[in-house]
C-alpha cells in the first residue's frame, strides 16, 4: 500500500453512506451503522433462498458465483432498492425484508442504477450477447415495484450498457455502452429515452463504465483491454476532449461529490494491461490525479474468482474521507477501507 491513515473494516462491503447512515453488506444481508461503523444493526435481508444460502457461508463460493449484493440505493422516500445475483430486490421504508421484483433473464446483473430527480429507476441490460442481440433500457416509476422496457437498442448496434446515470446539473440522464470500438457510446436523453442523443462514440477511449459530472465538464476512466487506459475529460460546451491521466488498468468504478471524484482500476490481465495492482486516484478539482492507495491481486484466478479491484459505494467521499471495498485483493478481499484525505 502506499497510503496512511487509513482503517480496514473486515467482513462488509460498504454499499452506500446516505445522511451519515452507513449500509454494508455481509453476504445477502444488510447491516446499518449510525455511528460510524462501531456497531451495527441490521437492516434487512435479500428473499432468495438459493443464493443466500452460498452468500452468508462461503466467502470463496460467493466470489465463483458471483453471489454477491453490488449495489443500494436508498430513494428519496426512504424504500431500498439492492441489486444482487439475477435480481432486483425491494424493501420499503422501515421493512426488513428484500423482495425480488425483477427477474433478470439475461446476464447475471446490471453494472449500475440510478434514481432521477423525478425519483425514477432506470437500469440497462449488461450480458455477453456475442451475437449482438437487441439490448433494452428498464425504468420504474414506482421505486423499483415494477419495471418496463424504455428503451431498446437494435440489434448489432452494441453488446451491452455499462450504465445509465443521472446528471444533476443538466438534469439529463446519460448512457455509455459498449465494448467494440463501434459500440462504444456516450449519450444522453432529456425525455426518459423517448429520444437520445449521441455526444461521443466509435473508439475505445469513449468506452467507459461510469461517467462523473461536474458543472462544466464530464470525467471517465476508460475500460478497454486493447488499449493504454487514461482518464479523460470532456467539456459540456463545446465537446472538447482532454486525456488528464494515464492508469494502470481498466476502470470499473469512479465516485463523484461535487469536485472530489475517485477511480479505481482493476487487475483484468491482457496484451496491454499487466499490472498486478488496484490502484486508487484521486482528484479536488477534476484535473489534477493522483495515486491514494494500491493492493495486489490475490492468488486466486481472475477468471474464475474475480478481478482484483476496489469498488465505491454511493456517498463514498465526504467529510474529507473517502470508502473503498476491496475484492479479490491481498489480505484486503471483503472489506472496506477508511482513509482520511
Amino acid at each position: 500500500m502506499i497510503s496512511t491513515n487509513v482503517s480496514t473494516l473486515k467482513g462488509y462491503c460498504v454499499l452506500n453512506i446516505d445522511n451519515h447512515i452507513i449500509y454494508a453488506a455481509k453476504g445477502y444481508k444488510i447491516f446499518k451503522s449510525v455511528d460510524n461503523g462501531a456497531s451495527w444493526k441490521l437492516d434487512g435481508h435479500i428473499d432468495d433462498l438459493k443464493y443466500a444460502l452460498v452468500a452468508n457461508t462461503s466467502r470463496l463460493l460467493t466470489r465463483l458465483l458471483r453471489t454477491e449484493i453490488t449495489s443500494l440505493l436508498i430513494l428519496k422516500n426512504g424504500t431500498r432498492v439492492a441489486i444482487g445475483k439475477k435480481g432486483i430486490f425491494v424493501a420499503s421504508k422501515n421493512e426488513k425484508r428484500y423482495k425480488k421484483t425483477f427477474n433478470i433473464l439475461r446476464g447475471t446483473r446490471p453494472l449500475n442504477m440510478c434514481e432521477d430527480a423525478n425519483g425514477f429507476l432506470y437500469f440497462g441490460e449488461y450480458l455477453k450477447n456475442t451475437v449482438r442481440d437487441e439490448v433494452h433500457i428498464y425504468a420504474s416509476t414506482d421505486s423499483g415495484v415494477t419495471w418496463d422496457v424504455c428503451y431498446t437498442f437494435p440489434r448489432h448496434k452494441i453488446r451491452h450498457v455499462h450504465g445509465v446515470f443521472y446528471d444533476k446539473y443538466e438534469d439529463l440522464l446519460w448512457f455509455s455502452t459498449g465494448d467494440l470500438d463501434d459500440e462504444c457510446i456516450i449519450g444522453y436523453t432529456n425525455d426518459g429515452f423517448k429520444t437520445v442523443s449521441i455526444f461521443k462514440e466509435g473508439l475505445q477511449k469513449y468506452r467507459a463504465v461510469q461517467l462523473l459530472f461536474f458543472k462544466d465538464y464530464i470525467v471517465y476512466g476508460t475500460d478497454t483491454e486493447y488499449e493504454q487506459n487514461y482518464i479523460y475529460r470532456i467539456d459540456r460546451k463545446d465537446g472538447r476532449e482532454y486525456c488528464l491521466q494515464a492508469i494502470q488498468g481498466s476502470v470499473l468504478a469512479s465516485v463523484s461529490s461535487d469536485d472530489y471524484a475517485a477511480i479505481s482500476t482493476a487487475v483484468e490481465p491482457s496484451e496491454v494491461n499487466h499490472d498486478l495492482f488496484s490502484y486508487v486516484w484521486f482528484t479536488r478539482d477534476g484535473y489534477q490525479w493522483e495515486e491514494i492507495f494500491k493492493a495486489k491481486k490475490d492468488f486466486l484466478s481472475p477468471k474464475y474468482f474475480q478481478y482484483g479491484r476496489f469498488k465505491f459505494p454511493i456517498g463514498a467521499i465526504s467529510n474529507e474521507k473517502i470508502f473503498f471495498s476491496a475484492h479479490a485483493l491481498e489480505g484486503l478481499d471483503n472489506s472496506t477501507i477508511t482513509k482520511t484525505l
